[in-house]
């Protein structure tokens, strides 16, 4: 079980090739290397190499790489909380104001739509 206030990273490199099914061609495009669990970067792309030692024995240079926080289910169920509880008092206050474009509930009404 994951702790909640580890947070997801996905790592990716530049690196390498990969190889298309048609021909025996290589293409230069971004390599994933895996994803791991940390309190913050440097910790998550310690337990990468930890949890996957091919990375570095095939030679990528772990500082090479690019690290993204993905957005886990955890902090999506968070988010549509916060959204729940502000969605109709803000629908209220934005019909009172005319449906101002700028209004924080067109905002509030984008996040539903991705989340």
């Amino acid at each position: 079980m994951v702790n909640k206030v580890m947070k997801e990273y996905i790592f990716y490199t530049t690196e390498g090739f990969t190889y298309p099914p048609i021909n025996e061609t290589s293409v230069e495009n971004y390599q994933v290397l895996g994803r791991s669990f940390g309190k913050n970067i440097k910790e998550a792309r310690h337990n990468l190499i930890k949890e996957n030692p091919w990375i570095v024995e095939c030679g990528f240079d772990i500082n090479k790489t690019i690290a993204k926080q993905l957005m886990t289910e955890d902090i999506k169920q968070d988010i549509n909380t916060i959204l729940e509880y502000l969605m109709k008092d803000e629908y209220t206050h934005f019909l009172e104001m005319e449906k101002p474009n700028d209004h924080i509930y067109c905002v509030l009404r984008r996040l539903k739509k991705v989340i």
